[in-house]
């Protein structure tokens, strides 16, 4: 295989944004590369599509359906935030009707195959060596299976997640508002567990959530600060199997807490680049800003900055310069929207103001690190 390549852009990361910008420049009658690290099957967090995101999947496939075989029925949210009784949100008056509980890799895998189809061209188990500037676009290294490859674009879309592999070579810092970190495990369903909800609730250390999974399983997540989480040792198993048994409706349904054995750890604290674009790139997705997960935004972020980094790369592809700036300009203001409506969602929660958690939450002025 001859070890050089050149397509006009290049999308690094192979998720649900890289692969939202990459179908929108292929649309666009522009050659597209996208080069995903893994092959779709490691472990990812599952992910319960609302109605809304649902619809933003089905409008970006369009016009093929988005396949739901192997998707699980969501009816909605049960919410436990505020008060001691649940709030309960049914999507079966919405009107873009019924959510869908699904497996993230299956879900990133099918998106994955919908875009090859469209002539995005996909290099699965590609890494990123070494990538730099060179007149009229860009050189990249690779390690694929096949060997090391040389990669020439115009243009460059990171797609890489908090990591922002693209951002960081071009100097640009990122911004860290709290240290929210997640803690999972994922167990067997019984057979008489039929409940369709995502489950939400809040405790004196964090929050909590569970929702099903395709394949008869069940997800459980703590989500706290990283220094609380080691605190209450809930970054080991009987830890957090010990607060998981504290929670007041969490594991109804079930018959006790489950048995855990392994548990996956993620850091998910709401950060932003300082900078989501520059001279013939883009950042999009969590590359370009992690919002908490209590927003239910990822999958419809996702969409809408791909598509947003895309449109924004064709225009400088055009000539127009300030295309770039623009979409930097707009997803800054887009976070600083987002802080506001995460500060009053938490401002709701009043219970546990003593605790280091909630006051962090309810402080005026958050810290923020600034990270290289």
């Amino acid at each position: 295989m001859d070890g050089r390549a050149t397509c006009t852009a290049v999308v690094v990361g192979g998720g649900v944004a890289g692969l939202s910008a990459a179908l929108t420049l292929v649309r666009a009658g522009v050659s597209t590369c996208v080069l995903e690290r893994t092959d779709y099957s490691p472990w990812r967090p599952g992910e319960t599509l609302s109605p809304v995101a649902f619809a933003e999947l089905s409008r970006w496939l369009a016009p093929e359906p988005l396949e739901t075989e192997g998707f699980l029925a969501s009816y909605g949210l049960e919410s436990t935030w505020g008060s001691e009784e649940p709030h309960h949100h049914s999507f079966l008056t919405n009107p873009y009707g019924q959510g869908w509980h699904v497996a993230r890799r299956q879900l990133d895998g099918l998106l994955a195959r919908h875009a090859q189809s469209q002539g995005v061209e996909l290099w699965r188990n590609a890494c990123v060596t070494h990538l730099e500037r060179e007149e009229g676009g860009w050189r990249l290294q690779l390690n694929t299976p096949e060997g090391p490859r040389t990669l020439h674009c115009a243009v460059l879309v990171d797609a890489t997640g908090r990591s922002a592999q693209v951002a960081r070579y071009r100097g640009v810092r990122r911004q860290n508002h709290d240290l929210l970190c997640s803690v999972s495990a994922v167990v067997d369903r019984p057979p008489s567990h039929e409940e369709h909800l995502l489950r939400v609730e809040a405790t004196p250390m964090g929050w909590w959530y569970t929702a099903p999974l395709p394949q008869g399983r069940i997800i459980f997540t703590l989500m706290s600060d990283v220094d609380v989480l080691e605190r209450h040792n809930a970054l080991r198993p009987a830890g957090w199997s010990a607060l998981l048994a504290r929670t007041r409706h969490l594991t109804r349904g079930l018959e006790g807490p489950p048995t855990v054995q392994r548990l996956h750890v993620r850091p998910c604290e709401t950060s932003r680049l300082e900078r989501a674009a520059g001279e013939g790139w883009a950042a999009v997705g969590d590359a370009a800003a992690m919002w908490d997960p209590l927003s239910s935004s990822g999958i419809v972020k996702g969409l809408r900055t791909g598509q947003a980094a895309a449109r924004a790369l064709l225009a400088s592809l055009r000539g127009e310069r300030e295309a770039l700036e623009d979409y930097a300009r707009e997803r800054e203001e887009e976070f600083s929207g987002y802080l506001d409506a995460r500060q009053a969602h938490y401002a709701q929660e009043r219970r546990w103001m003593g605790e280091v958690f909630w006051q962090r939450r309810h402080a005026s002025a958050p810290i923020v690190q600034t990270c290289a």
